[in-house]
């Protein structure tokens, strides 16, 4: 398609209304259980099968804060983790999941920060709560989410007196009055009322710390599981279950824009919030729990480092720290970072389901546990210290318009993904040429730096490239993608002497066809400034770079990633950060001065450091002129400026309001399918279409032989292949004006492109290709053009009416 709008709505609501009314082409989240069953029945929708979703919804807390007097000291305080694990009492996760209208029947309670999906084996969290021990036979390894900090169901009633809702517990029932025992531990109050467990002799020092709630509005089981933790809370304090109860709580709700935690200082420790309703996308693999909860991912300030405070010394400033929530478990790190970087994910002896007490297995041949194993172990520390209160995790099932083909149901992620976007199609879209995308809520932010919502990645990453992605079919299966190889080598098999610390290096070949929006060359010094400058600000998809030592550019199309630690998901994680063009983001080397150093081949160190300006938290790169990247789609302004006007709104500037859109176009709109090199997106169906005429594989022996059968062909009669020439006569590379013609420069350009490139390397397409691809080779639709295959269309006529790869 030629052009992708996204529409923001306020909420998944008002996206569903619109979905129906067919306003919208396709929707960003999961159906609710009665309107799956509705459009089910509607032949003007299509309704994806069920995915054992890779996202999760949970309460979080500032723990760098004071909540009702009680400082959470980064997880280390004794009251802090009795705050967190009666607060933890006061949701009935089970009820939740049968009775919130939205999740009803297609979520699963979750005791843990991982989705089941992710293949995580969960521990046995009976023994979680110190004061409430827990045993019977569900209490084992693999135990069912919803045991956690649970003791009986909870009651419904009406009134002030009541509950509002179902899941949560009411006066004197058995998870209230363990609440209660938790905040008398935490010395906020002396006692409690016998019979209801209403707090008494509540501390002075609670209503001077009056503790807020922010509620997600726009997503209604999050909305509503944190007003009923607000009600509980209240009822604790004052006996009547209210929506706010100054001085001790207070709720605040809107949507994920409205959230201060996202942004974090680079001086101090911004306590700005309490408690968030948070929910994750794409928690993927199981490693998620390093990268989101390891110390080394807060805002490092020397504050709360050693000596100072229990922090890691790795932690960097940041303005937008992925750990913002500021845990700082010394433990809980150890456990993690061993979990990352073991040298096997699995190991006989790892814990199972079913066990009552868990056994623990090292990899193979070595002393130190398996991912699984210490995934387990970092996974009940958590549990057990009551980091967050995990609540539940969706199957989902998403709708879109029955006159759309090729929409990729992501494995985990469901439909709005990259591949979509890419493959996308409709002969009779609502919207000429368009892609109507629907979004329940606005970007936060457009900058590298300072993106953290899946918003902001739906946009950034439709821009901007990665290294590799993975298959969506089948998320263990990665795809070089800006790449055409690569291999892990290790220190002995280095022609340079690596940084300091480092043990293991990947080595990335780029594929040579890789231009910028701009039309300026992708080169390896735009990976480097864009791996070293995404660690060194801390920025929230840097973290997955934290093993990194330095990236060794050999020449503008290879470079070495130097690294101090290597796991089973590091190549997976390492290939995923956006790539960056260095000539708009560097603070010394910007424009000329890059263009001068990458033609010289030799960009100085020096120009890897991000222009500060640039990573503020108020930095504007749409205002600015240089939301430039290498992706798929362009933002450009209506009179075709790059990098800007790509927003409804009428100043110019990022994150559109409620009823605005963001509108990207194709990158290589105006050219004929696969006719420009520097132009048009390496990754286009017209391209596609060209390396499968060009009769590459990849292999470079058999890619050199190919290209020496074309260089003989040139200047060859058109003779209906008597010369052994006739397939580069004809075809998407052969055909002019509409007839074969004798092969010449353009074709051997064309051949001499993709020499090396296997389109799905590792994978080999016609012979045992990735998970869920098309039949090779397929029929391919770029803008208003159709590019049928050969084995469709036959030979017998000129291209393209015959087929593109003859």
């Amino acid at each position: 398609m030629d052009t992708l709008v996204t529409v923001i709505f306020a909420d998944q609501a008002s996206e569903f209304n619109n979905i129906q009314a067919k306003t919208i082409d396709l929707t960003d989240w999961p159906l609710p259980p009665t309107l799956t069953a509705s459009l089910s029945g509607n032949p003007g929708f299509f309704v994806t099968s069920p995915i054992s979703s890779h996202d999760f919804d949970e309460i979080e807390f500032h723990n760098g804060n004071n909540f009702w007097g009680c400082d959470f000291s980064f997880t280390n305080s004794a009251c802090g983790i009795d705050v967190r694990q009666g607060i933890a009492h006061l949701i009935d996760k089970n009820t939740f999941v049968t009775t919130q209208a939205d999740i009803a029947g297609v979520s699963i309670p979750l005791d843990v920060g991982i989705p089941p999906s992710d293949g995580l084996v969960s521990p046995n969290p009976c023994a979680w709560d110190a004061l409430f021990p827990q045993s019977g036979p569900a209490c084992v390894v693999g135990a069912a989410g919803g045991l956690a900090y649970h003791l009986a169901a909870a009651t419904a009633g009406v009134g002030p007196s009541h509950p509002t809702f179902a899941w949560t517990p009411g006066l004197g029932t058995p998870d209230f009055c363990a609440a209660a025992d938790h905040f008398i531990h935490a010395n906020l109050a002396t006692g409690k009322n016998p019979t209801t467990c209403i707090l008494t002799g509540i501390n002075a020092a609670v209503s001077a710390h009056t503790v807020n709630m922010y509620d997600r509005i726009d997503d209604p089981p999050r909305y509503q599981a944190g007003q009923s933790i607000v009600e509980a809370l209240c009822a604790l304090f004052t006996g009547a279950f209210t929506g706010g109860c100054a001085p001790y709580v207070t709720e605040t709700s809107g949507p994920i824009t409205g959230f201060t935690g996202f942004t974090t200082s680079t001086t101090g420790v911004n306590q700005n919030w309490n408690m968030y309703t948070a929910g994750f996308q794409g928690a993927y693999p199981f490693d998620f729990v390093y990268f989101q909860d390891q110390s080394r991912f807060v805002s490092g300030i020397p504050s709360i480092q050693p000596p100072s405070g229990p922090c890691s010394n790795l932690a960097v400033p940041s303005f937008g720290a992925g750990n913002y929530q500021y845990i700082c478990d010394t433990t809980f790190d150890s456990l993690a970072t061993q979990m990352e970087f073991a040298s096997c994910v699995s190991a006989p002896g790892d814990p199972t389901p079913g066990q009552v007490t868990p056994t623990f297995a090292n990899c193979p041949g070595t002393t130190t546990p398996s991912s699984t194993s210490a995934g387990y172990r970092a996974e009940d520390r958590a549990g057990s210290k009551a980091l967050s209160v995990p609540l539940f995790t969706p199957k989902s099932q998403f709708g879109y318009l029955s006159n759309w083909q090729r929409v990729v149901n992501h494995q985990g992620n469901g439909i709005a993904n990259f591949n979509t976007w890419l493959s996308a199609y409709s002969a009779t879209p609502a919207q000429s040429g368009t892609i109507l995308q629907g979004f329940k809520q606005s970007t936060q932010s457009l900058n590298p730096y300072r993106a953290n919502t899946v918003w902001d990645f739906y946009i950034i990453a439709n821009i901007y490239d990665s290294i590799n992605i993975a298959n969506p079919s089948s998320n263990g299966q990665l795809i070089e993608w800006m790449t055409v190889n690569s291999l892990q080598l290790s220190n002995s098999e280095l022609t340079y002497q690596p940084p300091p610390g480092t043990v293991s290096t990947f080595r990335f070949s780029l594929r040579n066809d890789l231009f910028w929006h701009d039309g300026t060359k992708v080169t390896s010094w735009d990976v480097k400034f864009s791996f070293r400058t995404l660690k060194d600000t801390g920025a929230f998809q840097g973290t997955v770079l934290a093993p990194m030592t330095d990236v060794t550019v050999l020449s503008p199309t290879q470079f070495d990633v130097n690294l101090n630690a290597v796991g089973p998901f590091t190549r997976l994680t390492l290939t995923s950060p956006t790539i960056i063009p260095g000539r708009y983001w560097s603070a010394s080397c910007a424009g000329t001065i890059w263009d001068g150093f990458v033609a010289a081949r030799n960009v100085p160190n020096s120009c890897n450091v991000a222009d500060p300006a640039k990573i503020q938290p108020g930095y504007d790169p749409l205002l600015n002129g240089i939301v430039k990247g290498s992706g798929p789609w362009v933002c450009q302004s209506s009179t075709g400026v790059r990098g800007v006007g790509c927003d409804s709104k009428a100043d110019g500037t990022q994150n559109p309001d409620i009823g605005g859109s963001y509108t990207l176009a194709r990158y290589g709109l105006g050219h004929a399918p696969g006719s420009s090199l520097t132009d048009s997106y390496f990754h286009s169906n017209g391209a596609l279409a060209l390396w499968a005429w060009s009769g590459n594989n990849g292999d470079f022996t058999h890619d050199f032989i190919n290209f020496s059968v074309v260089a003989r062909c040139v200047g060859q009669a058109v003779t209906g292949g008597s010369t052994g020439c006739g397939h580069w006569q004809q075809g998407i590379g052969g055909d002019v004006n509409g007839a074969a013609t004798k092969v010449d420069v353009p074709q051997i350009g064309i051949v001499s492109r993709f020499v090396g490139v296997n389109w799905v390397q590792p994978f080999a397409w016609p012979t045992t290709p990735p998970t869920g691809i098309a039949s090779f080779p397929p029929t391919l639709h770029e803008g208003s053009a159709t590019l049928t295959p050969a084995s469709t269309a036959g030979c017998g006529s000129a291209y393209p009416l015959g087929g593109y790869d003859c």
